[in-house]
């Protein structure tokens, strides 16, 4: 009984979208016209020869908007470039680029890097379970902005940084 009822709900609503599709837009956005009924006979009017008025061309719109922008024009200040003073930042920023077990794979991406125009070096780790890593390192910088500005750089090249605090010396 159910599916019945659910069948019938569904055809109705596509007879309904299908109803509404063969509906002329035209004639339902537009009022109805008034006819208006002739008291006398139009066979009693006189005939005129005079050709029909040409409507008035309206006047184009003016808008204000050209005249207030000038007017409303901002100019935002200079600002200085947010730099910690030397008491409140206790580390600089290091990018570690990349580390590898041999040295001629960290040679290969430190002049990959050079060809961008920054220095990168490489050092050598030596862990405890006897294995040796080279890493490649870029940096240090004092400001967040020089580091974001090497980040795009390699990022740019297919590197995925690494960005390590380290403390300042002295």
């Amino acid at each position: 009984m159910r599916w019945i009822l659910s069948l019938a709900a569904v055809g109705g609503f596509i007879g309904f979208i299908v109803y509404l599709n063969s509906i002329d837009p035209a004639t339902t956005s537009a009022p109805p016209k008034a006819t208006a009924v002739p008291s006398a006979p139009a066979a009693a009017k006189p005939a005129t020869t005079e050709p029909a008025k040409p409507r008035q061309q309206e006047e184009p719109q003016s808008f204000r908007f050209y005249e207030m922008l000038p007017d409303s024009e901002v100019v935002p200040p200079d600002v200085e470039e947010y730099a910690p003073g030397p008491a409140r930042q206790q580390y600089d920023y290091l990018v570690q680029t990349g580390s590898f077990r041999k040295p001629e794979d960290a040679e290969r991406q430190r002049a990959q890097i050079a060809f961008q125009g920054m220095r990168a070096q490489v050092s050598r780790i030596d862990l405890d379970s006897g294995s040796t890593w080279y890493r490649v390192n870029v940096g240090p910088f004092t400001s967040r902005t020089k580091m974001n500005a090497a980040l795009d750089k390699l990022v740019s090249i297919n590197i995925q940084p690494l960005v390590r605090k380290i403390p300042k010396e002295g």
